[in-house]
């Protein structure tokens, strides 16, 4: 019988002969996969493999967490250690007033002895009206040179803001109001220098730029006058290393102004920090050179001559003294003496401007120009239209005399003016509003910086 097993157990019987047979089979563990089962098919990995994987993670862990430490270690020993060994070293009290009294004094930079001279003003203060804060900002860009000048202003309150920037050199005035508003004049010459006429005719609160001088004629006479230095960053955090001296100044109205002025490594002075209550200024001095803006090309070069002339007539005899832009003097070509009537459309909504007599300005000049008038009332009126022209001769300036001598009756229908062919001469207004309260603190704190000197 196929299978069978022999009586002593060690044969087994295949159907044609005894064949030995093994009484202790192996046993098979049911645990155990095939041979032919692939380890990525599983998704499996050696033991050994993992464990030298999870070292490697540890190793980059620690790493970085290492790394970590290491930079907030390196960043608080600059901080600390080697950026305060960076700064300036501190000045002394003499140290600082020979510093800030060899700087450019407003007469040199004013009267064109600087090559190159710019300061910017950052101005914020806050006043209390009717039991409310106002905040008035102020910002102002100054630029001068031997040949040129420039003045950019802007000041804003009450989520309103207005502002000019304008330019001068020897042959030329340009304006931009509010970048709405522009006008470009070709001049003959100045009475004085371009910045001298600039900074000395605008808005612009210049002695700011010059009040480490103040300080130092202080410092320099008022031994009691506190005095202190360090280093710090100007004008903010991120800014450059500099070494700074810190005054006080008293006013009469027990307010008191911290007055902080910075040098740089090299000693050039970078600029003065005022704070007290409700105010903060900042001021920024430089020598880098500039140019011409661009939009000064753009500007409408179609304005009439931008002078102030009293044009009211008032007697028979009358006499009105010509004011020009920044002193600056015009070309006469083309230039007359007129009457002219000046009113108001409402209807319109626009001005009308009529000439009614003119006179060429040389002939007005040379004896006058006769003009003949006829009032149903007053009768015939015979005038002469005539024109002093005061140095500089030969050109439109500041001082110049318009004339008108009647006969018989005043003129006072007409208003007396000079025009071209861009039109009847007019004030340009340049103004900046809102300026006063910080004149107000440039008069307080430098008459306080100046009775200290004086004590």
């Amino acid at each position: 019988m196929v299978g069978e097993i022999s009586p002593d157990g060690n044969f087994i019987w295949n159907g044609t002969e005894w064949l030995p047979h093994n009484n202790t089979p192996e046993e098979q563990n049911v645990f155990q996969l095939t041979t032919d089962v692939q380890e990525q098919e599983i998704g499996w990995e050696a033991v050994s493999e993992k464990l030298e994987e999870g070292g490697k993670g540890k190793m980059i862990a620690m790493s970085i967490v290492g790394l970590l430490v290491l930079t907030a270690l390196s960043w608080v020993v600059y901080a600390f250690v080697i950026d305060p060994m960076l700064f300036p070293d501190e000045l002394k009290r003499d140290e600082f007033i020979k510093m800030a009294s060899d700087e450019p004094t407003i007469e040199e930079v004013i009267s064109g002895e600087v090559s190159y001279w710019t300061c910017d003003i950052d101005l914020k203060l806050t006043q209390e009206e009717d039991g409310e804060s106002i905040t008035i900002r102020g910002d102002y860009s100054i630029y001068a040179s031997e040949k040129s000048a420039r003045v950019s202003s802007e000041m804003s309150a009450l989520f309103t803001t207005f502002g000019n920037d304008i330019w001068m050199d020897e042959n030329e005035i340009a304006w931009d109001i509010n970048d709405e508003e522009s006008g470009r004049i070709a001049i003959e010459g100045t009475s004085t220098s371009p910045a001298s006429e600039l900074l000395t005719n605008s808005d612009a609160p210049v002695e700011f730029c010059f009040m480490h001088q103040l300080v130092a004629m202080s410092l320099e006479n008022d031994a009691s006058q506190p005095f202190s230095s360090e280093g710090e960053r100007f004008p903010d955090e991120d800014g450059v290393r500099a070494v700074k001296i810190v005054t006080e100044q008293a006013l009469e109205d027990d307010d008191t102004f911290t007055i902080s002025v910075y040098f740089d490594d090299d000693g050039n002075l970078l600029g003065t920090k005022m704070t007290n209550s409700s105010s903060e200024i900042l001021v920024e001095i430089g020598s880098d050179s500039f140019s011409k803006p661009g939009w000064v090309k753009n500007a409408n070069s179609d304005t009439p001559m931008p002078m102030i002339i009293d044009s009211d007539i008032w007697s028979s005899n009358h006499s009105s003294t010509v004011e020009t832009l920044f002193n600056s003097s015009y070309s006469m070509e083309g230039a007359k003496v007129v009457l002219y009537t000046d009113e108001y459309d409402y209807e319109n909504d626009t001005q009308i401007t009529e000439i009614a007599f003119e006179v060429d300005i040389d002939t007005a000049i040379n004896g006058g120009g006769l003009i003949q008038s006829s009032d149903e009332w007053y009768g015939e009126n015979n005038c002469t239209l005539s024109y002093t022209d005061n140095a500089p001769i030969g050109e439109i300036s500041t001082g110049d005399v318009l004339s008108i001598n009647c006969d018989n009756y005043a003129m006072n229908d007409y208003q007396i003016g000079i025009s071209n062919e861009n039109g009847i001469a007019s004030e340009v207004d340049l103004s900046v509003p809102w300026v006063s309260p910080f004149f107000t603190i440039i008069a307080l704190l430098g008459a306080a910086l100046l009775v200290s000197r004086r004590e």
